[in-house]
C-alpha cells in the first residue's frame, strides 16, 4: 500500500524517510470462520472481524528551545468503519500526542472501544516510550501519548538531523453478523450410518473372516454367523443349537435363484437394498424376506408393490399376499384397490387366468368382498 507521511517544518534536511515500523499497513483478520457445533443441533455463530492500521508520522523539529507548533498528520483509513489523524503539541514540560477520530459509513458496527499502540521510533526501530490505550469511539479527539520533554531530547528517538518519528496502530474489532442453523435429526449419524453400511457390505463381499457356506443353487456363498444370527431369527435358532449346519459349517437353500438370495445377504449386512433388484425382484424378495423373518425387509417390498400397483397386477398381488406368505398391508392395499376399480380390474387377464387356474382362492376372493 502507499506510505502516508507528511513533512511538517521550514527546514529540509535532504533526507528521505522510509517507515521503518510500518507502511501505512492495513488489513483484517477473520475470527471463528471454521466452527462446527459438536454437541448441539442447534446453533449460532457471532462472527467478528479485527481491522488492523498502522502508520509512521516523521516529523522535523529543528529547535528545541521552541514551543512545539500545533500540527497534524495525514487522514489514515480504517476501512468503511472510521478514520483518523494524529496531532502533535505541547505544554511547558510535556510533548502530546493526540489521535482525532471521524466516524465512518460502517461505524455502527465497531464495539465500542478502540485499541491504540503508540510510541516513538528510535535509531535502532525499537519501539520508546510505547503505550497501549482503550478509546471511546463517542468522543472524537484523545491524548494517547505524553511524554516529558526532558526525557524525550535525551532519549534515543531525536534524529542529529533534528526528526523523530511517531508509530501508531489502531486496532478496530468489529462484530460482522450472526449465523445460525439446526441440523436435521435425521442427518445427524448419516456420514456414521453410512461408512458403517459401505464397511459391513465389503465384509461380506470380500469374505474375510468368513465361517459359513450358503450353497444356493449350486452356487456357493460365504456369510458369517454371527451376522447372519444377528439379522435373522430363522439362523439364529440355526446356529444357537447343534444342529447339522451349525456342525458342518454349510447351509443348503432350495428353491431360490442365487442372484436373488446374494441380494438378500447384501441388504442383510448393509441394510440396504438397490432399487434396481426392487423393480425386477420385488415380490421374490418379500418371499424370502418372509421364510427368513426379515420384518424390515418385507416391510420395504410392501411398501414398493403397493406404489406400483395397477388393475393388471392387483390380483396378482392380492394372490402373494393372501398365501403362503401373508403380507398384510399388502392384501388390504389390494383388497380396497379392487374395491375402488372393480371394472378395471375385471377386465384384466389376470382376473380371469386366476378365476381359471385358482377356483378355490377365487371363490374366497368373492365370497370376501361381498362379506
Amino acid at each position: 500500500m502507499d506510505q502516508i507521511v507528511q513533512k511538517t517544518g521550514t527546514i529540509q534536511s535532504g533526507t528521505s524517510f522510509i517507515p521503518s515500523l510500518a507502511g501505512n499497513w492495513c488489513g483484517t483478520i477473520q475470527l471463528g470462520t471454521s466452527f462446527i457445533p459438536s454437541f448441539a443441533d442447534n446453533w449460532c455463530q457471532t462472527v467478528s472481524e479485527i481491522n488492523k492500521t498502522d502508520f509512521e508520522w516523521n516529523v522535523q523539529l529543528p529547535y528545541q528551545e521552541y514551543p512545539i507548533p500545533c500540527m497534524k498528520s495525514s487522514t489514515v483509513s480504517s476501512g468503511e468503519y472510521c478514520s483518523w489523524n494524529l496531532s502533535l503539541g505541547d505544554d511547558e514540560s510535556n510533548i502530546n500526542i493526540l489521535l482525532d477520530f471521524k466516524r465512518g459509513p460502517q461505524y455502527s458496527k465497531i464495539v465500542h472501544r478502540l485499541r491504540v499502540r503508540v510510541g516513538i521510533a528510535s535509531k535502532k526501530g525499537d519501539l520508546l516510550f510505547p503505550k497501549t490505550t482503550l478509546i471511546n469511539i463517542s468522543n472524537n479527539s484523545h491524548n494517547i501519548l505524553q511524554i516529558s520533554k526532558e526525557k524525550f531530547w535525551k532519549s534515543d528517538c531525536y534524529e542529529k538531523d533534528c526528526n523523530f518519528t511517531v508509530y501508531c496502530a489502531v486496532i478496530v474489532w468489529v462484530l460482522k453478523e450472526n449465523k445460525s442453523d439446526s441440523l436435521p435429526k435425521s442427518t445427524l449419524n448419516t456420514c456414521h450410518n453410512e461408512l458403517l453400511q459401505t464397511q459391513l457390505e465389503e465384509l461380506f463381499k470380500n469374505k474375510s473372516l468368513s465361517d459359513v457356506k450358503l450353497i444356493v443353487g449350486g452356487r456357493t456363498l460365504h456369510a458369517h454367523k454371527i451376522i447372519l444370527a444377528a439379522r435373522s431369527k430363522v439362523f439364529a435358532a440355526m446356529f444357537e443349537h447343534e444342529t447339522a449346519e451349525k456342525l458342518s459349517n454349510q447351509v443348503d437353500i432350495q428353491d431360490v435363484d442365487p442372484d436373488l438370495f446374494q441380494e438378500v445377504l447384501i441388504y442383510i449386512y448393509s441394510g440396504r437394498m438397490s432399487s434396481g433388484t426392487m423393480v425386477k425382484k420385488a415380490v421374490g424378495v418379500l418371499v424370502v424376506a418372509d421364510k427368513y423373518f426379515l420384518d424390515q425387509l418385507k416391510a420395504e417390498c410392501e411398501t414398493h408393490l403397493m406404489k406400483r400397483m395397477t388393475a393388471d397386477n392387483c390380483v396378482e398381488l392380492l394372490a402373494l399376499a393372501d398365501q403362503p406368505h401373508p403380507a398384510a398391508h399388502l392384501k388390504k392395499y389390494a383388497v380396497d384397490f379392487l374395491l375402488r376399480s372393480p371394472a378395471l380390474v375385471k377386465a384384466t387377464d389376470s382376473w380371469k387366468k386366476a378365476k381359471q387356474e385358482k377356483p378355490l382362492w377365487f371363490c374366497d376372493l368373492i365370497e370376501m368382498l361381498f362379506a
